[in-house]
Order: structure tokens, then C-alpha cells, then sequence
């Protein structure tokens, strides 16, 4: 099997936590049982790819701004980009992201495959036991997260403990999360009988109000007051993640007597390898979190065997299945009590076998990890039923009752995902929308349409079909010849009685896109003068009166949207329709279809031009102009809005496809009279 594991953290560069520990173990250990493995993750220098003990490893450099949710948009940009690169290469089966940071969220508009989320612990929960937030950020974080739990193909996560917390806050069924516990590292750490056994606690950890550590603080005076010359050593980085925003370090000792100030040992951050030889020389290993999902640091001491003082509110229960190891969760004394019955345990029996045996039997490699490929093996099975199941609930609501024979996924871009579905008796279109759409507009231009006898392909359905929030539509599917030329009287359908009492919804929307690129145009930023070149120009042209005119327009007619059969052809794909000008559909038939050499064909132009003018003689060459000019900055700004709003990549394969150049320099030749 092929898996792709994505997050920011992974040793040692970024050494950050459990989910660094997590990855590397894990990744290594699927290696080592005849998987392929690639790693992408976040590097502090430079971009880098290389191979380390089989696994692939890309490292993604983003240097850092005063802009925090650039930082983080950009970097989840970039991941996207890798993604795609190994997805359309065909080098990965499935993908495996945790929870935190959600980092593949970016990516959900292009794949393919399935997607595993892996609970370590969301943000959402996090937020609960540490008294401060991420900042600016926070609010698109727990999107974030919300978003890639719900959509994700399968959930698994390493305690039961967290499946019954993800359960009520996310509002998700208990059969949706698989328990899966994290594999334990007995290469790295392990019982050493030839270290000798110091006069020592251990806490290892970041230095954080969730970890447990300011209700540890409140119980060392209870534990030093029985033994004076005990000490501590908190291994993990200072942070202000406390209800006071200050240093931890300094909250602890401002908890801790003054007298017992020197029985604190502050080691700092160390590299992962190194615990082994702080866990053999101490006697009891204290994690007092107030939450904590599957802490790797307990399966690290377990192995160790050295005696362990843990949280009841946490994986701990599970993992150490051992009620004398467990204090009531914020409750300073019964932790004290706790730590001073096995310190006095420790100074009998120098070790705990039970723990050394009971990882071995466990969370030993081989059984965790194939439980964790059968998982994979799930989801990728389901991956496909998945589309079946929600393309069957469709057509139900369609009224359309047949079973499905097959159904294949169409690229049409980031405004929807189009399926063609096909059934035992027929075959179908179904557009699943991304954006929100006028669809009574569209229903309106329907009926326009048909009464002037012009074909159009419209939903089978009445109304929109809404299922879990998405919104569908059904469309009988039409066997096409585009060989066939015919004849299409483009300027019949510009020049139809199509006016409304509904307002401009086109002007709105592009001059909100004028409007956000105004404020948000940076200099530093490598679209600056392509955006500035658009602004310009759609400022000479964006209060024209003609723009207020009420006229719907189909918005899109283009080649891909005029479909042939036999010797008829049918407008498809109504998602642009719009009210403006009646001149708007003109622009969009002269930049989509009669485009030569990345100039207008100006023949043609003219040649249309003077048909619409029969039918609607109120205007004059310059409107005619302009309204291209319009249309032609109109995709331009959307695109660009779009990008910054991180909807599109514009250096995609899909966005090179229709390249925002090609417009820029049609408009560029337009405006000088040089087509």
C-alpha cells in the first residue's frame, strides 16, 4: 500500500509533540512491512525532498510574515500543490491527516483518493483545558477542523476516551470513529538495568496549563513537605499557555514554596531519544493533564517500567488499566497522595513489570499496524461505494428509480463537481454545487428560452435537490456529435425579451471583487502589477449606465456549453446566469469563441455586432467595446479574488488550462486597438 502522511510535524527537524513521535513511528514501521511512505512536512530552512529510512520525506519551507493567517493559508497552499503532484502521478493509494491544523483542507477540491483523519486532538477540545487561542487564526482553525472531521472518508483516533468527547462535541455517531491505539517505540526506549535509579520525579511534557502542570505545582508542596530532598525534573518547552498568559515556568514557581524552590529542575526541550535516560534514572513519571488523548510520553515510560502517576480524564486509564496510577483529574491532592504512595512503592519494587509486558502485548508494532492497513484498506474500499451511495440518494429525490450501473467523475473546475451517472434503463449529469447559485434566474431563462424555441438541456428535477447541506441537480444526459457544424443564430438569443425587475447581481459582484483587490493588492505580492493593469481599467469602465440595465444572461455561453445532437444543439450549463446589460452575452461569445491567436477575431466580432444591432439599435461601437472590456476584467478579478481567497490555485493544472495570461493579454491588445 501506498500512504501519504501529512502535518506539519515530524523529527527531528520539527519535533514538536506526540503527533512528531507519531508519524516517524509509524511511517517507519509500515516501511519496514512492505509499504511505500511519503511524509509531507513542514521545514524551518529550506525546501527540501529526501529519503530517510525508506520513508519519502518532503519538507515545505514558508518563511514567516507579520500576516498570521497568511502564514498559515500559504503553507496549507503549498501542501495542496505536493498533494496534487503525487495524487496525479499516481504514486499515492490513500492519505492520513490528524486532526490538528487540518492541513490538507486546502486539497479537498482536487482529490481523488480517500482521506483519513486522525484525532490526536482537535483544536476545539484543546481550547478547553488552555486558557488562551491561536490568535487571528483561531476562528479558521476550528473550520478547518470541523470541516476535514465531517468530510473525511473514515475516522480513526488512539482512546476511546476522545471517540466519546469527538462524539458530543462534533455531533458525530459513535460507529464513524474507529479506536486505533499509537504503536510503541521499544527500539528507542527500554528497561536499562545498568542506569542507576536517581532520588527524582519526572514530568515530561510542554509546560502547559492542560498538561497538568500548575495542579502538579499545588501538590509538590504536599510531596515535599514528606520529603524534603526529592526532586523534579520537568522536561518540555516553557510556555504562556496558562490562565495567567505568562511564563509556566514562572507560575510554577510562584505555586511552589520558596524553601523548595531548589528541588525544581527546569531541562528544557530535548531531543526524543534522549527520555530513555531521564525515564531509567527517575522513580515515578507524574502526567497530571487535565485532558490528554493518548500521550506517547506513557507509552515511552511504560516500557521503561518506571512507575507512573496519570490523569483519569485521559487515554491513561486505557493505556496503564491501572486504577492505583490514576488521580481524580484537578484534584492537587489526591495527586499528591498518588505520587507519594508510588514514590514509597518505587523505593520496594524498582521497576513495573506489568507495564514493560503489557506494551509488549499491546501496542506492539505488528498488531497495530495491521489493524492501521486493514483501516486504510476500509476506507479505500469505501471510497467508491461512498459516491454510489450519496449519486443514489440523488436520483431518488430526482423521482428517478434505478439501479446504478456506473459512475464516472467529470473535471469541470471549482464552480461544481459533475458525475455522469448511468443506470440500468438511462444515463444522467449530476452537478454537485460548490457556490450558491440563483437557480429561480436560471428557471426564468428556461422559460425564455423555450418559447423562442432555442434547446437547452434543464434539470429533471423541479427544484434544487439538497442533501446534508450540498445542493444537487439532475440532468438527463445527451449524446453528443461536436463534428456536426451547425449554424447557431447568436445573435436571436442576445437580442430575446429577457428583461426582469431583479437587480444588477453581475455589477454587485464585480465590483465586490474590485473592491477586496483594492485593499488587498500588495505590492510585494507576484500578481501586484497584473491586478493593478485590471483595476485600472475596470475603474475607467465600472459605472457605465448600461451595467444597471435588467436583462438576465445566460453569463457562459461558450463552445463547451452548446452541445450537438444530430443536427440540433442545446444550451447547457446555466450556473453564470446573471442580470446586467442584454449586450453581457455578446462579450461572453466574442472572448470564448472567437478568440484566434490570443487576439479577437475581429471580422467576427464586427460581423455579430452588426446582426445584434438589428435587434437592439439603443447602442452604439463603444458600448459594444466596453462590455467586452467588462466581461474580459470580470474574470480576471474573479480569478484573482478567487486566488487570494484561496478557492483556486492559479498555477494548477486545471487553472493553466485556462490561464489568467491568456485574458490579461487579450485584454491588454482590446484596449489598444491592436486585435
Amino acid at each position: 500500500m501506498r500512504i501519504c502522511f501529512v502535518h506539519e510535524e515530524y523529527p527531528e527537524e520539527t519535533n514538536f509533540g506526540g503527533i512528531a513521535t507519531y508519524q516517524k513511528n509509524m511511517a517507519e514501521e509500515l516501511v519496514k512491512q512492505g509499504n511505500q511512505v511519503f511524509v509531507i512536512c513542514r521545514s524551518l530552512k529550506e525546501n527540501k525532498k529526501y529519503v530517510e529510512n525508506g520513508v519519502n520525506i518532503t519538507r515545505i519551507f514558508v518563511e514567516q510574515t507579520k500576516n498570521q493567517i497568511w502564514n498559515y493559508e500559504e503553507y496549507r497552499r503549498l501542501v495542496a500543490k505536493e498533494l496534487k503532484i503525487l495524487q496525479d502521478n499516481d504514486k499515492i493509494d490513500i492519505i492520513e491527516v490528524p486532526d490538528w491544523g487540518a492541513e490538507t483542507i486546502f486539497f479537498e477540491k482536487y482529490r481523488k483518493i480517500p482521506i483519513v483523519v486522525r484525532l490526536h486532538t482537535p483544536l476545539k477540545v484543546w481550547l478547553k483545558y488552555n486558557k488562551n487561542n491561536f490568535g487571528k487564526i483561531t476562528k479558521k482553525m476550528l473550520k478547518w477542523e470541523n470541516h476535514m472531521i465531517k468530510h473525511a472518508d473514515l475516522v480513526t483516533c488512539c482512546s476511546q476516551v476522545l471517540k466519546e468527547i469527538i462524539v458530543k462535541d462534533f455531533k458525530m455517531s459513535p460507529n464513524d470513529i474507529f479506536v486505533i491505539p499509537n504503536l510503541a517505540n521499544i527500539k528507542n526506549f527500554y528497561y536499562d538495568k545498568n542506569i542507576k535509579k536517581n532520588d527524582e520525579l519526572l514530568f515530561i511534557g510542554s509546560l502547559e496549563e492542560r498538561k497538568g502542570v500548575i495542579v502538579l505545582a499545588k501538590a509538590l508542596n504536599e510531596v515535599f513537605r514528606e520529603y524534603p530532598n526529592l526532586k523534579i525534573k520537568f522536561i518540555g518547552k516553557d510556555t504562556t499557555r496558562n490562565s495567567k498568559n505568562i511564563s509556566t515556568i514562572e507560575y510554577i514557581k510562584e505555586l511552589v514554596d520558596t524553601k523548595y524552590q531548589d528541588n525544581l529542575i527546569f531541562v528544557g526541550q530535548i531531543p526524543n531519544y534522549d527520555l530513555n535516560l531521564y525515564l531509567n534514572q527517575a522513580k515515578v513519571g507524574i502526567f497530571p493533564s487535565l485532558f490528554d488523548n493518548f500521550p506517547y510520553v506513557i507509552l515511552e515510560s511504560m516500557i521503561t517500567g518506571i512507575h507512573i502517576v496519570g490523569s483519569k480524564n485521559s487515554g491513561m486509564v486505557e493505556m496503564l488499566n491501572d486504577d492505583t496510577s490514576i488521580y481524580n483529574t484537578g484534584d492537587y491532592l489526591d495527586l499528591a497522595k498518588r505520587i507519594i504512595e508510588k514514590y514509597k512503592l518505587s523505593n520496594k519494587s524498582k521497576i513495573n513489570k506489568n507495564n514493560i509486558k503489557r506494551v509488549k502485548d499491546i501496542y506492539n508494532s505488528k498488531s497495530v499496524v495491521t489493524n492501521i492497513i486493514n483501516f486504510y484498506k476500509k476506507a479505500i474500499n469505501n471510497y467508491k461505494p461512498f459516491v454510489i451511495k450519496e449519486m443514489s440518494n440523488v436520483l431518488s429525490k430526482a423521482k428517478i428509480d434505478d439501479n446504478i450501473k456506473s459512475i464516472a467523475k467529470i473535471d469541470k473546475g471549482v464552480a461544481n463537481t459533475v458525475y455522469k451517472v448511468v443506470t440500468q434503463k438511462d444515463e444522467y449529469v449530476v452537478k454537485k454545487y460548490n457556490y450558491n447559485y440563483n437557480f429561480k434566474l436560471s428557471d426564468k431563462l428556461y422559460s425564455i428560452y423555450k418559447k423562442n424555441n432555442i434547446k437547452v438541456c434543464k434539470p429533471i428535477n423541479n427544484k434544487p435537490i439538497e442533501i446534508n447541506g450540498n445542493i444537487y441537480n439532475v440532468f438527463e444526459y445527451i449524446k453528443c456529435n461536436r463534428i456536426i457544424k451547425t449554424n447557431i443564430d447568436y445573435a436571436n438569443i442576445i437580442g430575446l425579451n429577457k428583461k426582469t425587475t431583479l437587480k444588477s447581481t453581475l455589477k454587485e459582484k464585480c465590483n465586490n471583487y474590485y473592491n477586496y483587490l483594492l485593499l488587498n493588492n500588495d505590492k510585494e505580492k507576484l500578481l501586484y502589477n497584473d491586478i493593478s493593469y485590471v483595476l485600472g481599467i475596470f475603474s475607467t469602465i465600472k459605472d457605465m449606465k448600461i451595467l444597471d440595465e435588467k436583462s438576465i444572461n445566460h453569463g457562459d455561453i461558450s463552445k463547451s456549453n452548446i452541445i450537438f445532437n444530430k443536427k440540433d444543439y442545446y444550451i447547457i450549463d446555466f450556473d453564470e446566469t446573471c442580470v446586467t446589460t442584454p449586450l453581457y452575452d455578446f462579450a461572453v461569445i466574442v472572448v470564448k469563441n472567437f478568440i484566434d491567436n490570443g487576439c479577437i477575431n475581429m471580422k467576427k466580432y464586427s460581423k455579430l455586432r452588426k446582426e445584434v444591432l438589428q435587434k437592439l439599435d439603443c447602442y452604439d461601437n463603444t458600448d459594444f467595446s466596453n462590455i467586452v472590456k467588462y466581461y474580459l476584467c470580470k474574470i480576471l478579478l474573479e480569478k484573482f479574488y478567487l486566488y487570494y481567497t484561496n478557492k483556486i490555485d492559479l498555477y494548477s493544472f486545471e487553472q493553466q488550462k485556462d490561464n489568467y495570461k491568456t485574458y490579461l493579454e487579450i485584454l491588454k491588445k482590446f484596449n489598444s486597438n491592436i486585435c
